[in-house]
């Protein structure tokens, strides 16, 4: 029998561990469900538009929270490594990211008419989130990777992304009564409240989590903070499996561009109204459900390297259908696909990503990624915006988003499965 500090901490507790995967998964569903009710791929966009905002703001919508959720992790990084519980940190930097949908959904209730404050205000609202979310994110990818079993971590994530997509489904509904019967800042106003009702909840789940001791506690950075700054090129370098999928990640991004403007092409090209998002959610919702039940199934056996590269065959598909099609049937098809497709990617990123991190620096490997992939975000969202503004065209921008799709998939042919190996 080998020692206890050599049993992971998930095999002398199996119910604790039940118990914190429930509510990793309650956690991260009602937080992204919630977030569904201002949809940055289907809503935000036509909400940018319709308040005046320009080709590259509109761009930049579905990146923008993620961005800047990264933005942040780097520079807390060297604190989380001296941790040796996460749980606090996280709770505490959770309720305070949350607030921003409550502020500015009581803001938009209550001031009559923002006027030229309105467009700031909705855009900043996920800023600001993010930015106070990523100081606790670093912590909470390490408590999460600590407290759930590396067999079972695509299942989590996808658990996580069918109850978002549950919630998603009633969300489209309600989007479309909301935007119908209350159009404008009074419309926007209650999906920021309902957006922060679920958060409240997602953060309340996370109460009943439980820490385990970690089997090892790895030892932090010494030095001055200038100095941990310093040797991160240095550490980045010596993983080549990262520096792989960091350029996998940039050139992967084709959903992301495309996405920014499919709502609008699909609107002015059908002529429906903007209520009509609502159908769009709930089919991206469907695609969502059923890609994440793919996603977990092949990521239990296979890993997560076969999820990205499916993902990206589905994006050139998926650019190739959006470009043909001019029916209302045919976009809500393209948003099904769309769904299926993007869920597959982002189970199969955070699987793959935490397999190739080791242990020891996992933390802030972890951060760097997170901070390279704000630039990866910003500057392939950034590309498409820049095409769209010149040409107008939407055709240009999915084949540009369909070509990074086939060189992320020959790029991520070049990364080992670490699934099994040592």
């Amino acid at each position: 029998m080998p020692p206890d500090s050599a049993i992971p901490p998930h095999q002398h507790h199996p119910q604790v561990v039940r118990r914190n995967f429930i509510c990793h998964c309650l956690e991260g569903g009602l937080y992204m469900g919630g977030v569904a009710f201002l949809q940055p791929e289907t809503v935000m966009p036509k909400m940018v538009e319709q308040l005046g905002g320009r080709s590259a703001i509109i761009a930049i919508m579905p990146a923008i929270l993620p961005a800047a959720f990264a933005m942040a992790g780097l520079f807390v990084s060297p604190l989380v490594e001296r941790l040796t519980k996460f749980k606090y940190w996280v709770m505490g930097f959770g309720l305070l990211q949350r607030l921003p949908y409550l502020i500015t959904g009581l803001l938009l209730w209550n001031w009559r008419d923002a006027g030229p404050w309105l467009l700031p205000l909705v855009v900043l609202t996920p800023v600001v989130s993010g930015l106070i979310g990523g100081v606790g994110v670093v912590a909470w990818m390490e408590m999460v990777t600590r407290m759930v079993p590396e067999r079972v971590r695509a299942a989590g994530w996808a658990a996580r992304y069918i109850t978002q997509a549950c919630i998603g489904m009633v969300a489209g509904a309600v989007i479309h009564q909301v935007l119908t019967h209350a159009p404008g800042q009074r419309g926007y106003a209650l999906l920021h409240l309902i957006t922060f009702g679920f958060l409240l909840l997602s953060w309340l789940s996370q109460a009943f989590m439980r820490e385990l001791p970690a089997t090892h506690h790895y030892r932090p950075h010494s030095g001055s903070y200038w100095s941990y700054l310093s040797s991160l090129p240095g550490l980045l370098r010596g993983q080549p499996r990262l520096l792989r999928l960091i350029a996998a990640r940039f050139t992967g991004m084709g959903y992301l561009m495309v996405v920014s403007f499919l709502t609008l092409h699909a609107l002015h090209t059908t002529g429906r109204p903007e209520a009509d998002e609502g159908s769009f959610v709930s089919f991206q919702n469907i695609g969502t459900i059923l890609g994440s039940m793919l996603a977990a199934w092949l990521g239990y056996h296979q890993g997560g390297k076969v999820l990205l590269i499916l993902s990206r065959l589905i994006c050139i598909a998926l650019c190739v259908w959006a470009s043909l099609t001019h029916s209302f049937g045919g976009f809500t098809a393209a948003y099904f696909v769309l769904g299926f497709g993007l869920f597959l990617d982002r189970v199969g990123d955070l699987t793959l990503t935490a397999e190739l991190c080791p242990p020891e620096r996992r933390s802030t490997l972890q951060a760097i990624l997170g901070f390279c992939n704000v630039w990866s975000l910003m500057l392939a969202t950034s590309l498409g915006g820049l095409i769209y503004s010149l040409s107008g065209s939407f055709y240009l921008v999915a084949c540009l988003a369909a070509v990074m799709s086939l060189i992320s998939i020959l790029i991520l042919r070049g990364i080992p499965e670490p699934r099994g190996q040592p």
